[in-house]
């Protein structure tokens, strides 16, 4: 029970934090140089499985790494993962979303999105974006970016 309890307070802390993460970034932009002396692209990879606020977050998370990253002059490889019941908010007549998603796919960002969850909620994978590639799993599709040395994001 414990263990349940500290994850949920947790997780609220996390949820709760982002909504500063512009501001601290802002003010706490060199990480302790660390970006600085770091030569290799930066590689993320998200998983979105979640409409609402944990699909907000992690597209904020996706572009305040670009700023960051492209003020910092750093190279980096971003792939967002759509599975799960997000996967019925991702057609092309959800207009809000799309405009989000093509802003981010201006900036580099890849998308993959399960077909697993788009048959398992009954959508139509006609009806994606035609940039949204649709992968046979989302978490294997995870599972790999993490082999390939991606570091694996989730917003809760």
């Amino acid at each position: 029970m414990f263990k349940i309890n500290f994850f949920i307070i947790a997780a609220s802390i996390l949820i709760l934090g982002f909504s500063s993460v512009s501001a601290f970034a802002g003010q706490n932009s060199n990480y302790g140089g660390f970006y600085r002396n770091y030569n290799k692209p930066v590689k993320i990879v998200a998983g979105v499985n979640m409409p609402g606020q944990q699909l907000g977050i992690s597209m904020l998370n996706a572009e305040h790494a670009i700023r960051y990253l492209k003020s910092e002059g750093k190279k980096y490889s971003i792939q967002i993962v759509f599975y799960g019941p997000v996967v019925k908010f991702l057609t092309v007549s959800h207009t809000e979303h799309n405009r989000l998603l093509n802003f981010l796919r201006s900036k580099g960002v890849s998308f993959r999105i399960s077909g697993n969850a788009l048959m398992l909620n009954g959508v139509n994978p006609k009806n994606i974006p035609h940039f949204i590639k649709i992968i046979p799993s989302g978490t294997l599709q995870i599972l790999k970016k993490i082999k390939e040395g991606y570091t694996f994001l989730i917003a809760m």
